[in-house]
C-alpha cells in the first residue's frame, strides 16, 4: 500500500518497509532537511501528489537514499530544497537511479550556480506552478521514452537450456499466454478499478477518468482509451514492463480486449507492403551495448509498442534527451511485413486521442530481428534497425504446446505462479501472487485448496518449514473433503507432507506418506510417468537419510530410469534425481562418486535453467561442501571462480547470483582462512549496497557468518556488531516468529555473557 506522508513536528522522513514502489515508469522525491507543517508545504504536496501518487518527503539523507536503492524498475526525478541544497546535491547526485533533479528556493540568482554543478540539474524555480509543468513535461518524457526488451539466441537449440534473456523472452510469452486464459467477468473489471482508484486517490482528475472508464467503457473503445495516456496508459504499461503480478492479474480483463482490438483493426493491413516505422526513445548505455552485441539475434518487446510512420515524430521524442550521461538518443527504424503470421499490429490514428502521430500499435509478444546499429555524430542519435519476423516462432510453440499439457494438471490460476515459483525462481512475487487469490477468491472455489498447497511451496523454497508444513495440511484437509480418495491432488499433498518430513528429520512419518502416494500412482499411472518417479526418488531419498543405501540405492535409480522415459534429455527432474544419487553417495562417504553426480546434476541444471536462477548456484553449494570434505579446497575455489567468471560474463559484476557465489566461496574458506572468508563477505556486502536491488535477507546471512568468524577469532565486539546489524535487516524483513530471529537473539546473549 502507498504511504501518505505528513510532516509532523519532528520531521521525520517516511520509513522504508512501509513504501510501495510507484505503479509508474517515474519515481518523484522531494528532499528537504527542513521539511515543516507550513501551508506552503502542504500546498506543494496536494499539487504534486496529483500526478504522481507515490511522491516521497524526505528530511533524512541517508533515509533517502536507502529508498532509491531498494527501487528496482524507476527512474527517480528528485526535487530538493532548502538552505543546505548545495551540501545534500553534492552527496546524492551522482546516485545511478536518478534521471532528473530540480531545485525549488526562494531566490534563484542566489542558487543558479547549482547548475554548473551538476549534470542533471534541469532547472532553478522558485514557482510551485512553474515547477509543478517543469515536473509534468518530465514525467511525459519519461513515460514515452521508457521501453524494455528480451533477447533470444536462435542458435540455442530446444528445450530449458536457454541464456538468460533467451530464457526471460520465452517465459515472458508464457506469462501472456495464462494470463489470457485465467476467467473474466465484470468483477475482473471492478478489480481493476479498484486498483486504479486506490493508487490515484489523490488525484481528482485521474478519479473523474476512472469513474468515466466504468461508466461508458466498451471493449470497442479499448484502443481509445489504451492511446488516451490516463491512468490505463500508466499503470498498464509499467505492469507489463515490470512484470508486476498483481497490476497484470488486475488488468488481465482490459489486456485481453485491446489485445484482440489489435488483431481485428491488424486486418486491414494484411494486402499492404511493407510499412516503415519509428520509435524515438533514451535507453541505458548497457542496453544499447547488449543490442550492439547481438545483431543478428531476434527481441521482443514486453509490452506494446507504438511507432510512427513519421520520423519526425521519433526524432522528437529520441532527440529530448534526459540530463543524464547514463542514457543514449536512439531511434529504432522498423520494417513490419502485414502478411507476418505471428505479430499483429494496426493503424490506429483514426482510433487514436492524439491524431498527429500516426501511430501504429504492435500487439503483445511482437518479434524483431536486429540489424545494424549506427551512430549520427550531427544528431547525436543511434540508429537501430529492427525488421518484424515469425522467426523464433517455433520455439515459442513448442513452449506453447508444453504449457497446454501442464494445464491439464493445473488450472491457469494456479499455473501461473508456478512460472513464477518453479520456472523463473521469483519466490516473492509468487507469494504476492498466491496471497492475492486467497483474499479475491471465496472459500468454496475450486482452487483453494490448489492456492493453500502453492503457498506452501512457497514457504519451503524460502525454508520456513512451519507454515509449509500449515499450508500443506491445510490444503490436505481441503481436498481430502472434496475430492476422491485416489485423486491426484490428494497424492500431491501426501507428497508434500512428506517432503516437509524428510526437511525436518521424522523419517518414518516421510516415508508413510510416500508409500501411500506411491500405491495411487501405480492406479493413476500405470505406465512410467514422471510423477510417480517423483516418489520413488523421494522414497530413496528417505533411505538416504536413514542410511540404509541398499534401498536408497535400489529405488533412486528405478526413479533415475523413469525419468530419463518419461522425459525429454536435460529435463530439471532427471537432474535433481542426479542430485539424491551424489547425496546418497556422499552420505556413505564415496566422495568421488558422489561428485561425479553431482558435476553431472549442475551441468544438466546450467542447461536447464538461466544462469540467475536458485538452483544454479543451490547445486554449486552441494560441489563445493563434497570437495570441502575431500579436503580439495583449491578444486573447490577454482570451481567457484569458473563459474563467477561466467556469471560476470553473462550477468554483470553486480547481479545477486555472484554475491551468492562469493557467499559459498566464503563458507569455503571458512575454516582454513576466516580472514579470506571475511573479505568475500564484505565484497557481497558491498555488491549489494551498489545495485538497486534490496536484497536485505542475503546481507544479514552475510553479517550473520561473519560474526561467527570473529568469534571463533575472539573478536567478540566484532562477532556482536555484526549480529545485531543481521537482526536489524531480518526485522526490517521477515515475520516476528521467524526462526532467524532466535538464532540472532541466542547469538547475541552468547556474545553478551562472554
Amino acid at each position: 500500500m502507498s504511504t501518505v506522508v505528513s510532516s509532523d513536528k519532528r520531521r521525520e522522513s517516511i520509513l522504508l518497509r512501509e513504501v510501495t514502489q510507484s505503479g509508474e515508469h517515474s519515481q518523484l522525491i522531494w528532499l528537504d532537511e527542513n521539511f515543516d507543517n507550513s501551508s506552503d508545504y502542504r500546498r506543494a504536496q496536494s499539487m504534486l501528489l496529483e500526478f504522481n501518487a507515490t511522491l516521497q518527503f524526505y528530511s533524512d539523507l541517508e533515509q533517502c537514499s536507502d529508498f532509491m536503492n531498494s527501487i528496482k524498475n524507476e527512474r527517480v526525478i528528485l526535487i530538493i530544497s532548502g538552505e543546505s541544497a548545495w551540501r545534500l546535491l553534492e552527496q546524492i547526485s551522482t546516485h545511478p537511479i536518478i534521471v532528473a533533479i530540480l531545485v525549488f528556493c526562494a531566490n534563484h540568482q542566489k542558487d543558479q550556480w547549482l547548475i554548473n554543478q551538476c549534470k542533471k540539474i534541469i532547472g532553478i524555480y522558485t514557482d510551485q506552478e512553474c515547477l509543478k509543468e517543469s515536473i509534468r513535461h518530465m514525467i511525459t518524457r519519461i513515460e514515452k521514452q521508457t521501453l524494455d526488451f528480451y533477447l533470444f539466441h536462435q542458435k540455442q537449440r530446444f528445450g530449458r537450456n536457454l541464456a538468460k534473456e533467451s530464457a526471460a523472452f520465452l517465459w515472458h510469452q508464457m506469462l501472456i499466454y495464462v494470463l489470457k486464459q485465467m476467467p473474466q467477468d465484470e468483477q475482473t473489471k471492478d478489480d481493476m478499478l479498484k486498483i486504479c482508484c486506490k493508487y490515484y486517490r489523490h488525484s481528482k482528475k485521474d478519479l473523474q477518468k476512472i469513474e468515466d472508464f466504468r461508466l461508458n467503457y466498451s471493449s470497442d473503445k479499448a484502443i481509445a482509451w489504451y492511446t488516451a495516456e490516463c491512468f490505463l496508459y500508466k499503470l498498464l504499461n509499467k505492469a507489463l514492463r515490470t512484470e508486476n503480478i498483481e497490476l497484470l492479474v488486475a488488468f488481465r480483463f482490459f489486456i485481453i480486449d485491446l489485445c484482440a482490438a489489435l488483431e481485428r483493426e491488424s486486418r486491414y493491413l494484411k494486402d499492404q507492403l511493407s510499412l516503415f516505422l519509428y520509435r524515438g526513445i533514451q535507453i541505458r548505455t548497457e542496453e544499447l551495448v547488449k543490442l550492439q552485441q547481438n545483431e543478428g539475434e531476434i527481441i521482443s518487446m514486453n509490452g506494446f509498442l507504438s511507432t510512427s510512420r513519421n520520423i519526425h515524430v521519433a526524432l522528437a521524442f529520441a532527440g529530448q534527451s534526459l540530463p543524464s550521461d547514463d542514457f543514449q538518443a536512439v531511434i529504432f527504424e522498423i520494417t513490419a511485413d502485414p502478411s507476418l503470421a505471428t505479430i499483429a499490429f494496426a493503424d490506429i490514428q483514426s482510433k487514436a486521442q492524439i491524431k498527429d502521430e500516426e501511430e501504429v500499435l504492435f500487439n503483445l509478444n511482437a518479434v524483431f530481428k536486429i540489424g545494424s546499429i549506427t551512430f549520427n555524430s550531427t544528431t547525436n542519435i543511434w540508429s537501430v534497425k529492427l525488421t518484424a519476423t515469425d522467426e523464433g516462432s517455433e520455439k515459442v510453440q513448442a513452449y506453447m504446446i508444453w504449457i497446454k499439457q501442464e494445464l491439464d494438471e493445473h488450472t491457469p490460476l494456479i499455473y501461473f505462479g508456478r512460472i513464477l515459483l518453479f520456472e523463473l525462481g521469483q519466490v516473492d512475487q509468487a507469494k504476492r501472487y498466491y496471497e492475492m487469490l486467497l483474499k479475491s477468491l471465496s472459500y468454496d472455489h475450486a482452487d483453494i485448496a490448489s492456492i493453500y498447497n502453492s503457498i506452501g511451496h512457497v514457504y519451503r523454497c524460502s525454508c520456513d518449514l512451519n507454515l509449509a508444513l500449515k499450508h500443506f495440511e491445510l490444503a490436505y484437509e481441503i481436498r481430502r473433503k472434496r475430492l476422491l480418495p485416489d485423486h491426484p491432488h490428494i497424492a500431491g499433498s501426501l507428497y508434500n507432507l512428506g517432503d516437509i518430513n524428510i526437511r525436518i528429520g521424522n523419517y518414518d512419518r516421510a516415508l508413510k506418506y510416500y508409500q501411500e502416494v506411491l500405491d495411487m500412482d501405480e492406479k493413476n499411472y500405470p505406465g512410467n510417468h514422471h510423477n510417480k518417479a517423483g516418489t520413488i526418488k523421494n522414497i530413496g531419498r528417505v533411505y538416504t537419510y536413514k542410511y540404509d543405501f541398499y534401498n536408497a540405492s535400489v529405488n533412486l535409480f528405478r526413479a533415475f530410469d523413469m525419468f530419463k522415459r518419461a522425459l525429454p534429455p536435460d529435463h530439471p527432474h532427471i537432474a535433481r534425481c542426479l542430485g539424491c544419487i551424489g547425496n546418497m553417495y556422499e552420505k556413505k562417504g564415496e566422495f568421488d562418486r558422489a561428485i561425479n553426480y553431482y558435476h553431472q546434476q549442475l551441468n544438466m541444471e546450467e542447461q536447464c535453467w538461466p544462469p540467475d536462477h536458485p538452483n544454479c548456484w543451490a547445486n554449486l553449494d552441494a560441489v563445493v561442501n563434497t570437495y570441502k570434505k575431500m579436503n580439495n579446497i583449491k578444486k573447490a575455489l577454482d570451481i567457484c571462480q569458473e563459474k563467477l567468471n561466467v556469471l560476470k560474463n553473462t550477468l554483470g559484476e553486480t547481479h545477486p547470483c555472484i554475491s551468492r557465489t562469493l557467499i559459498i566461496m566464503a563458507n569455503a574458506l571458512s575454516d582454513e582462512n576466516p580472514n579470506e572468508a571475511i573479505k568475500h563477505y564484505e565484497q557481497v556486502v558491498s555488491i549489494i549496497q551498489q545495485t538497486t536491488l534490496a536484497e536485505p535477507l542475503l546481507m544479514a546471512k552475510c553479517f550473520t557468518s561473519m560474526s561467527c568468524l570473529y568469534r571463533r577469532q575472539d573478536m567478540l565486539e566484532d562477532a556482536l556488531l555484526f549480529e545485531l546489524k543481521a537482526l536489524d535487516l531480518n526485522r526490517q524483513t521477515l515475520p516476528s516468529d521467524h526462526t532467524h530471529f532466535a538464532k540472532n537473539l541466542r547469538n547475541i546473549g552468547i556474545y553478551y555473557r562472554a
